[in-house]
């Protein structure tokens, strides 16, 4: 089996969140800590947990792939395009990944995204790297939020417009 085929077979076992889900009747569009004891972040890996009652803890970094969870690379190429966020693109809906390198074409590593990275209601895509606080970033993060769900700018350096 070659490296490509290997990697499309773990995309195929691997349970991904499913964005928006619909949870005690309500909608959402990113993971959540609702309905929770241990306050740990989940999501449903079906649009709707209320039918399937199937779900998961959300991955805070990414994990799997062919690279063993190394952390996401933005920008990255694919197929010739420049990726700014996760994408499903050539995959499963629903199983977002990410480059390991700058140039998939090239070197074709990847990992699953963190699932706290991924919103079904995205409000632009992230620019890498971007300045906060006086320190660049070339990935999202969780600092200067006490909720500690992962961010990033929509400009190269952070305004009030913030993903």
């Amino acid at each position: 089996m070659n490296q490509r085929e290997e990697a499309k077979e773990m995309l195929a076992d691997t349970p991904a969140c499913v964005f928006p889900f619909v949870f005690d009747g309500k909608s959402y569009t990113s993971c959540t800590k609702d309905g929770t004891v241990d306050e740990k972040l989940w999501c449903a890996t079906t649009d709707n947990y209320d039918t399937d009652s199937k779900w998961k803890y959300c991955s805070l970094e990414e994990y799997g792939g062919n690279s063993d969870g190394k952390p996401c690379v933005f920008p990255f190429v694919y197929k010739k395009r420049t990726f700014y966020t996760c994408t499903d693109e050539s995959r499963e809906k629903g199983k977002f990944w990410c480059s390991t390198t700058s140039n998939f074409d090239l070197e074709p590593q990847w990992s699953y995204c963190a699932d706290t990275r991924l919103d079904a209601n995205p409000k632009g895509p992230c620019v890498f790297p971007f300045i906060y606080n006086g320190t660049s970033y070339s990935s999202c993060t969780t600092d200067g939020f006490s909720n500690k769900k992962l961010w990033c700018s929509l400009t190269s350096d952070y305004g009030p417009s913030y993903k």
